[in-house]
């Protein structure tokens, strides 16, 4: 038994993905727990950010001050179109903000439940598309921070969706499509000051995730519906563990919790 606190799913990019699941100091290789027996129990505390122990978090696991004064919670992580750090505007935390926000991004397509336009920090691309469950990816342009990725998103967003259909992501792998192909169809759409940072490089990236089978229909299971979760793990992909009798629990929105892991 392991007990601590959920922290996101490592990966390591194989064929299929190495999934490892993180409670505090302890870090399981899930791959090797496939078609076996686990329990997740939780202990009724959850743990935010800044150290606090609650019963439950306020929001998004955050506490109450943590969500609204911490930078992590800020508007511009959810709309990264409103980063003001590289214009020298604090919004909670410049010196956070400096760290978080002026380095290299990239915009990406990728192929999750179908195709989706993203944004995520150099070299963070691959770890992106494996949370996301995506099977295919491809870079699109690189800027040298987050605002300008936000803005070229936004436009994107007119003709690409930007969110991840889990229920469908979670039911079979997608239909593979002509990224090099859909890319090209947004170039067109990134606006004229902001075509110098296009990637010429049209790789694909291709992504096999460890799944036995596929629930017939998503079945959510959380900790507000019940503290013990348990039964044979059919599979991991994205950051969610898919269970025997057509369940799936989402690792990473738990993070913060603290449980008991019994194998």
């Amino acid at each position: 038994m392991h007990q601590g606190i959920i922290g996101k799913m490592l990966t390591n990019y194989s064929n299929p993905i190495n999934y490892t699941f993180v409670i505090s100091d302890a870090e399981l290789g899930m791959n090797g727990f496939l078609n076996k027996p686990i329990t997740l129990r939780w202990i009724g505390e959850v743990k935010c950010i800044c150290g606090k122990k609650l019963s439950k978090f306020y929001r998004q696991n955050f506490c109450y001050q943590c969500y609204w004064n911490a930078p992590e919670a800020s508007q511009s992580i959810f709309k990264p179109e409103l980063c003001t750090a590289d214009l020298g505007v604090e919004e909670r935390d410049l010196e956070w903000e400096t760290k978080f926000q002026l380095r290299p991004h990239y915009i990406y397509l990728a192929n999750s439940s179908g195709l989706k336009v993203g944004i995520t920090s150099k070299h963070n691309e691959l770890t992106r598309w494996m949370d996301q469950g995506a099977v295919q990816g491809i870079l699109i342009a690189e800027v040298p921070n987050r605002r300008l990725a936000g803005l070229i998103e936004v436009e994107l967003k007119k003709i690409v969706s930007d969110r991840t259909n889990f229920r469908q992501m979670l039911s079979g792998p997608p239909v593979q499509l002509d990224m090099v192909r859909e890319k090209l169809n947004c170039l067109n759409h990134i606006p004229d000051n902001l075509q110098k940072f296009i990637i010429p490089d049209n790789t694909v990236t291709q992504i096999d995730y460890p799944v036995l089978s596929y629930p017939k229909k998503v079945n959510s299971v959380n900790f507000k519906k019940s503290n013990i979760i348990k039964g044979s793990l059919l599979g991991v992909k994205g950051q969610y563990l898919l269970l025997d009798q057509d369940r799936v629990f989402n690792v990473r929105a738990h993070q913060g919790y603290i449980i008991e892991f019994l194998i």
